[in-house]
């Protein structure tokens, strides 16, 4: 992948992995052919969400006169569905919404995971004792669980969902990063940097989170999948985006009553997203692993 790069641009790729073992783990997940398959499978999906607008033939709720639970055909690629909908413009304008949620989620609920895990970690004492606790009660509810009660209490929504799914992924990034922390705090480059005058935000920043930030790339992945099946079954029991808003959840929650009807498509091509999804995600998670598990790279 990087022969057909300058002399220049790979000495200074091979530099940065040198210094970086973040870089050094993205450099062999995209070139691990897992990794290649599953960069390819989940970007193009991030495409198709993205310019859904442009690549959908319809609406996400344009009702086709005469077109009620069509079987897939060369006008409609995925059939239609009981309303007379395109199956495959709610499955694009579907798969936009679940993406959304599911990485707003993890991002969100990540990066406030990933300070309380760092801050923690670094300060230690009553700060630590406290900030653990907290993460503690919240570890004790099923991931499921606790989104079903924060949406609860928040109401129905795609936004609320986004935001159930973020809390309840705050313990797990949290116990992953105080965890790296500790283990990098003790090593000399950090005693260094310390003996220096490096300030403690400087050193976790700069110094710390370059090198824990591989086991928080595989929970990433591991995460944004838990997410996505989160989300669907969240939209599946009706707690999430409301019709005529297409989710690939909600899209199986219609089509459960046809798939006994010969309506095969209704269900099978919103599955097949959802699979793709997880698929892409799964191997994305085993690239990271191996990049960063010496012994599984030998």
């Amino acid at each position: 992948m990087t022969q057909f790069a300058p002399p220049a641009a790979r000495s200074r790729l091979r530099e940065m992995r040198d210094q970086s073992l973040t870089v050094d783990a993205l450099y062999r997940t995209a070139t691990n052919p897992q990794g290649a398959i599953g960069l390819l499978v989940f970007g193009g999906l991030i495409f198709l969400a993205i310019f859904a607008d442009v690549i959908a033939p319809h609406g996400e709720a344009e009702q086709i006169r005469g077109a009620r639970l069509l079987a897939p055909s060369g006008q409609f690629w995925f059939g239609t569905d009981d309303l007379s909908r395109d199956m495959f413009s709610r499955i694009l304008f579907g798969l936009r919404i679940s993406l959304y949620v599911s990485v707003a989620g993890v991002l969100g609920g990540g990066a406030v995971g990933v300070l309380i895990g760092f801050a923690s970690g670094y300060a230690g004492g009553w700060l630590e004792t406290i900030l653990m606790r907290l993460v503690d009660t919240m570890l004790a509810f099923p991931f499921l669980l606790l989104g079903i009660a924060v949406l609860a209490i928040l109401g129905t929504g795609t936004s609320q969902v986004a935001l159930a799914l973020g809390i309840a992924n705050i313990p797990v990034f949290a116990r992953i990063a105080r965890a790296q922390l500790l283990t990098e705090k003790e090593r000399d480059y950090v005693l260094a940097a310390r003996s220096m005058g490096a300030s403690p935000v400087r050193i976790v920043g700069r110094h710390i989170a370059a090198n824990a930030l591989p086991p928080l790339l595989v929970q990433a992945a591991l995460a944004m999948a838990f997410a996505v099946i989160a989300e669907a079954t969240l939209s599946f029991l009706g707690l999430g985006a409301s019709p005529p808003t297409p989710t690939l959840g909600i899209i199986l929650s219609d089509g459960r009553r046809w798939l006994f009807t010969g309506a095969w498509w209704f269900v099978l091509f919103p599955t097949l997203g959802l699979s793709l999804i997880l698929l892409s995600l799964n191997f994305l998670a085993d690239a990271v692993v191996e990049a960063i598990d010496p012994h599984r790279r030998r």
